[in-house]
This record gives C-alpha cells, sequence and structure tokens, in this order.
C-alpha cells in the first residue's frame, strides 16, 4: 500500500502526494503499536508510551 502512495509522489511531485504517504506510514506504525498493546493481557495502562505523543504541559 505504501508503494503505490510512494510511486503517486514520485511521479507527480506534489507535495499532498507526498503528505499522503507519509500519513499512511505513520498510521501503519500506529496501527503495530496498538495491535502489540491488544495483544497485552495486562491491566496496566502505559501512558508513556512511545506509541503516544502527546504533552501535557501547558
Amino acid at each position: 500500500m505504501e508503494e503505490l502512495y510512494w510511486n503517486r509522489f514520485a511521479e507527480t511531485g506534489k507535495i499532498t502526494d507526498y503528505l499522503n504517504y507519509r500519513g499512511i506510514s505513520i498510521c501503519g506504525q500506529i496501527m503495530k503499536c496498538y495491535e502489540r498493546d491488544a495483544d497485552s493481557e495486562s491491566d496496566y495502562i502505559d501512558w508513556d508510551s512511545h506509541c503516544i505523543g502527546a504533552d501535557w504541559r501547558i
């Protein structure tokens, strides 16, 4: 799937096509994190996980 988006970007050179490619790539990484977490049977939630990049400082 990523290759399709990369090829489209390589053909057009448009920034929007590159952003679509990056979005698919990032989505895949996030899905891997959630799949790994779903396999875990623990009730412990790791709020500092590398899968969540929220910074709650004001």
